[in-house]
């Protein structure tokens, strides 16, 4: 017995192709999805990392605003960023030939592809005793030497870390006098003789380091690690009066060798007296770089200091931190928050302000590290 065989015409030959392409291509579909996964692991890593940068930045520029209008700083880290990825992949086909006169063919497919990300993002307070603690700490001088021997910018750390040097005082950081003590105009036009004091002393420590006349050594003394300034037996006769200018300003005698101590009283002929600041400290004396809006000024809402001329900018050099103000949202800045109805913002080509305020977000991760055990304050599905 001979099988039938019926041959195929024309149509039903592209009807069956069509079926084959069809399959080809939602097999092609569900196995190109199939690496998906791993192709989000950089894109996703660095967004994210980008976006708690970017957000850090701002955090650190809200709080120094608010120690301007005289409001406690508030801080939330973000301790956790947890990313569900879910892939829904399907294909289906089914097709109707009939042979003969007549011949219809039907052909249908399906092919579905489904993404989606469900992010959840954990923010614990950063605050506690420990936390106030070290907020509230000066910081070690040892660090000031370290970031030096790291090649971070010093100078933008002693003029905002630093509150004494020797016999030399820096600007002052605290709101205001105490009651019946000094007046504020009295105590602003002081403080402004001390800055430029300061200032002049950092000018002439740079001068001299960089000409190799004195520098900070690390010495292990009975299991404690000391640091010593280090001032050089012979001198360049053109930067001895530099040398004899640094010693009369910060009380230094004749000494080449100085044990650096933070004692402000009791001290011997052969130490140095260095007196740090605290991170808290630190941004009260940036807020006043802050130019705040004249009519806040006029209105008493901040402090006057006296340092923003008629048109309301903080004068260059005085304060190494400077926060513009505007009522529209600023463009293309390094970054900018708003508060009280105002855009606070620091300029792209200010290197100094930039400078500062990595500075003192590195510090106050030192200084301030998040308490271990803290319990979730806030948990978001963004998706």
């Amino acid at each position: 017995m001979e099988k039938a065989t019926f041959p195929l015409d024309k149509e039903t030959k592209k009807a069956s192709c069509r079926c084959l392409l069809l399959i080809a291509a939602a097999v092609f579909a569900i196995s190109g999805c199939a690496a998906q996964g791993a192709k989000r692991v950089p894109a996703d890593r660095f967004d994210y990392n980008a976006a708690i940068a970017h957000s850090t930045r701002e955090q650190m520029l809200l709080n120094i605003v608010r120690s301007r209008y005289l409001e406690v700083p508030v801080f939330l880290s973000v301790s956790s960023v947890l990313t569900q990825y879910e892939y829904e992949r399907r294909a289906g086909l089914g097709t109707i030939l009939e042979f003969g006169s007549g011949t219809t063919d039907t052909a249908t497919g399906e092919a579905n592809l489904g993404f989606s990300e469900r992010p959840t993002i954990t923010y614990l307070p950063v605050e506690g005793q420990e936390f106030s603690a070290h907020l509230l700490s000066d910081i070690p001088a040892d660090i000031i030497f370290a970031a030096a021997q790291a090649g971070w910018p010093v100078d933008v750390f002693m003029r905002i870390g630093v509150q004494r040097l020797g016999t030399v005082e820096n600007m002052s950081f605290g709101e205001l006098p105490g009651s019946g003590y000094i007046d504020v105009k009295t105590q602003f036009a002081e403080d402004l003789q001390k800055l430029k004091r300061f200032e002049r002393v950092i000018e002439l420590i740079f001068i001299l380091a960089d000409s190799e006349i004195i520098e900070v050594q690390q010495v292990e003394e009975n299991d404690k690690s000391l640091s010593y300034l280090i001032i050089a037996d012979k001198v360049p006769e053109d930067l001895r009066p530099l040398l004899g200018e640094l010693r009369s300003l910060i009380g230094l005698n004749n000494r080449s060798r100085f044990r650096i101590t933070d004692r402000v009283t009791n001290i011997k002929s052969n130490e140095l007296s260095i007196q740090t600041r605290s991170v808290m400290a630190m941004m009260e004396f940036m807020a006043r770089g802050v130019e705040v809006p004249a009519a806040h000024l006029e209105e008493g809402r901040v402090i006057d200091y006296g340092l923003q001329s008629s048109d309301g900018e903080v004068a260059r050099g005085l304060i190494p931190f400077r926060m513009r103000s505007s009522k529209s949202r600023p463009q293309n800045v390094f970054a900018a928050v708003r508060f009280n109805d105002y855009w606070y913002y620091i300029d792209h080509n200010d290197i100094t302000s930039k400078r500062a305020l990595s500075l003192i977000i590195v510090l106050f991760r030192l200084q301030a590290p998040t308490p271990a055990g803290a319990a979730p304050i806030l948990t978001l599905p963004t998706g």
